[in-house]
């Protein structure tokens, strides 16, 4: 089979490659022209330099390909160009689903799409659209272009699969979930979220992609998770793989949101760059992203592997590539 791959370089997307390969199967990885591509490096793969939101790219891009899978996504919880983000991940997903449409679509969804149904209850593949109104921009791309590959399914061969947390090497972000284990490592104490979400290894979310292909059913959405885990609980995972030990704190939501506003503020007027957290990002921690993936474990057949076991080679990851020093 040969697999065309776009977001190859990303977190999941190079995780998605290797599993394809790992299965002997021929893969030409979309990236964009000046990306970041570590994760490829060594890869017996076809590269290829576009963009999803080029058509003629795209046409080109899938001319031999039996399977599609459609992963590239701008996932911030804050942007310059919000416009851009809403071209990639719903404009860009309305493209490759049109190109692709006399073959086999493994799109890539999000947990954004299904989860914040409240701190207590767990989100499933049937759970309506919940974090609108907290104004995350990232969360209604996604749930907008949800909603094209729905409507695509019934005419096209579409598979959904919906990430929660991945956890894991090749973070090249790195996500708010890497910033969390790298925070831990790096500062006198860990501050998180009082809140709960639902992780796994990314390299059994690359796998369940696979899996995807070959045995999930059109138009099915399959949530992709292992575990639901508070931050502190990650946070005390990455210590107990670094061997050290310091306080973990849990941010109040009250002082949460005004230390976001206060962050979010300087982003956008002074520094440009995305800060540690947002206003919206503290309203998804307060509906929390706990995720019910039975649905992903018995139909696709998606490991569980232990999410320790992915903190610790996520730590080994960031500091073989330089994002902690030798001591840290």
């Amino acid at each position: 089979m040969r697999a065309f791959v776009t977001g190859s370089a990303g977190f999941i997307g190079s995780n998605v490659v290797r599993a394809l390969l790992d299965d002997g199967h021929e893969v030409r990885a979309l990236h964009l022209p000046n990306e970041d591509v570590r994760n490829l490096r060594g890869l017996d793969i076809e590269r290829v330099a576009g963009d999803v939101t080029d058509r003629a790219c795209m046409q080109r891009a899938v001319d031999g390909c039996d399977v599609v899978f459609h992963l590239a996504a701008i996932y911030a919880l804050w942007t310059r160009d919000a416009d851009r983000m809403r071209r990639v991940n719903v404009e860009g997903t309305r493209i490759v689903l049109d190109v692709a449409r006399d073959r086999r679509v493994v799109y890539t969804s999000s947990i954004a799409r299904f989860g914040g149904q409240g701190m207590r209850r767990r989100a499933t593949e049937e759970s309506p659209f919940a974090l609108g109104p907290t104004g995350d921009r990232y969360a209604r791309s996604k749930a907008e272009a949800h909603a094209i590959a729905v409507a695509a399914a019934a005419k096209q061969d579409v598979v959904i699969v919906a990430p929660c947390g991945p956890i894991g090497p090749g973070d090249v972000g790195p996500t708010p979930t890497g910033r969390l284990l790298l925070s831990a490592m790096t500062m006198p104490i860990a501050l998180v979220a009082p809140t709960v979400t639902c992780f796994a290894d990314v390299r059994d979310m690359a796998r369940a992609h696979v899996l995807a292909a070959e045995r999930g059913r059109r138009g099915e959405s399959y949530l992709l998770g292992s575990e639901d885990l508070s931050m502190a609980e990650i946070a005390r995972m990455a210590m107990r793989a670094a061997g050290v030990d310091k306080p973990i704190v849990r941010a109040p939501f009250f002082a949460a949101t005004a230390a976001a506003c206060a962050a979010k503020a300087w982003a956008d007027h002074v520094s440009r760059r995305a800060p540690l957290f947002t206003p919206e990002a503290v309203r998804i921690a307060r509906l929390g992203l706990r995720a019910d993936c039975n649905k992903a474990w018995t139909e696709l057949g998606m490991p569980r592997s232990s999410i320790e076991r992915a903190v610790a080679d996520a730590l080994a990851w960031f500091r073989r590539e330089g994002y902690l020093s030798a001591a840290a």
